[in-house]
């Protein structure tokens, strides 16, 4: 789809930080993180288990529950209509008039999603009615009919119980759910994990058409590279609660500007190459109770290890542009990184 809006933002996102209290002390689940989402745009979020990026999907939401807390930063999103809203200054009650009318999201684990003793129509309808009492009955149900065709759904499945249908089945249904009331945001938290490889790809062509047909934003979550790579214009890496790159895909796969992303893009297997020249990221995530002293991916980095980066914690409190390809990355040392990883 030709791109539209590719500099108006959407969402702008602010140095978001979200804590966890915990018996061993606070933990920083996300540090820092700024982004700007633009109107029209798939955007990927990447990084291993634990990262972050569920956790920043449910700031952006709203949904994080004791004992975490959204303890700094700003959400403003731009409406359609010209108006911006900082999303964290809203209490409780003015947010439900933004989530899942405004911005929705597509749920890990279908399974606890669905509730099993409500018919898929049910689903529709509450939530519906949970953002317009007014809305009648019939109107809803052709309107859930018609989200259903669009990820080839039968309109059969209105009257099923979730535990009728498959897995590739009900994460369709909770995709055509987040479509009811036509949002202008949807946050797509892994879903395909737990699905088999031809569904999955299923799911992905899926939301290729609808993002074809509508126009919508998406924040794609994942920590599979192989699948993002080919439905997202922009990626965001995540790594131990940071932001550590951002740019468009064509870039950050071809020329990543921090380490970390370097290691994800050279660890997928590829059918053109030796697959021998594949190798993993030496080491782990750091304890996020006990952060290092020094960049947080200095341990496992290469050009730190080879002595050719000291792992200024300082400087990695900030993101560099690079002027070639507007790309930001947490390294200070992008300018030389491409060069001593070969």
């Amino acid at each position: 789809m030709e791109r539209k809006y590719d500099v108006e933002p959407i969402l702008e996102i602010k140095n978001l930080c979200i804590d966890f209290k915990t018996p061993s002390g606070p933990l920083r689940a996300c540090d820092n993180i700024s982004m700007t989402i633009y109107k029209g745009d798939i955007v990927g979020i990447i990084g291993e288990s634990g990262s972050g990026k569920s956790t920043m999907a449910s700031g952006i939401l709203q949904t994080i529950k004791p004992p975490g807390k959204i303890s700094e930063g700003e959400i403003h999103y731009h409406a359609p209509d010209g108006t911006t809203v900082d999303l964290l200054q809203l209490g409780p009650d003015d947010y439900q008039k933004y989530r899942w009318s405004k911005i929705a999201t597509v749920f890990q684990a279908t399974q606890n999603v669905l509730n099993p003793s409500l018919l898929v129509k049910e689903h529709f309808l509450e939530t519906a009615w949970a953002h317009n009492p007014n809305l009648k009955e019939n109107e809803i149900i052709e309107k859930a009919k018609t989200v259903l065709t669009q990820v080839r759904l039968e309109e059969r499945v209105l009257n099923s119980y979730p535990h009728q249908l498959s897995g590739g089945m009900k994460q369709r249904t909770i995709i055509a759910l987040s479509l009811v009331l036509e949002p202008d945001v949807i946050i797509l938290d892994e879903p395909t994990t737990a699905l088999d490889v031809i569904t999955q790809w299923y799911i992905i062509d899926i939301l290729k058409k609808i993002h074809h047909e509508r126009g919508i934003t998406m924040i794609f979550l994942t920590h599979d590279v192989s699948i993002i790579g080919s439905i997202v214009d922009r990626i965001g890496v995540m790594y131990a609660g940071q932001l550590v790159e951002y740019g468009k895909v064509e870039h950050v796969f071809k020329t990543p500007k921090h380490p970390y992303t370097y290691g994800l893009m050279h660890a997928i297997p590829s059918l053109k190459d030796d697959i021998t020249k594949r190798r993993a990221i030496p080491g782990y995530p750091p304890n996020m109770l006990r952060l290092p002293n020094i960049c947080r991916f200095a341990p496992r980095c290469q050009v730190h290890i080879e002595g050719n980066c000291d792992g200024n914690k300082e400087l990695t409190d900030q993101m560099y542009s690079s002027p070639e390809t507007g790309q930001l990355s947490r390294c200070y040392k992008w300018e030389e990184v491409a060069v001593l990883c070969h």
